[in-house]
């Protein structure tokens, strides 16, 4: 999965720089459309982001995301973001848990516990 995404001032943290919460969200939305793209409703259980350098507001990143591995349910993802010169500027990697569409009906208070 790849996209383009541009912090704005929506995103502030600080002047000048995007809030970590805010790329983590962006990153958190990027491994639901690779979600999608695999065609299995999941759920993030964790999600772990790495800020390599100042996520800047105004300047266009490339994010990309992939699917590391496949453990029964568990989903292993990882995404990354550059800059435009190609320099990597955060990372993530995150642990999905495939669930039935139930779940969302029930508000996913009632998911079955998996093992770490």
């Amino acid at each position: 999965m790849r996209a383009r995404h541009v912090f704005d001032e929506r995103h502030v943290g600080a002047p000048g720089i995007a809030h970590g919460g805010a790329v983590a969200t962006v990153l958190d939305d990027l491994f639901g459309f690779l979600l999608y793209l695999i065609g299995e409703p999941a759920v993030t259980r964790h999600l772990e982001v790495g800020y390599r350098s100042p996520v800047l507001l105004g300047t266009p990143y490339l994010l990309e995301a992939g699917v590391q591995r496949r453990e029964g349910r568990k989903l292993f993802v990882r995404a990354q973001g550059t800059d435009e010169g190609g320099a990597a500027v955060v990372e993530a990697s995150a642990l999905f848990l495939v669930v039935g569409l139930e779940h969302f009906a029930r508000g996913g208070g009632d998911a079955a516990p998996v093992a770490p």
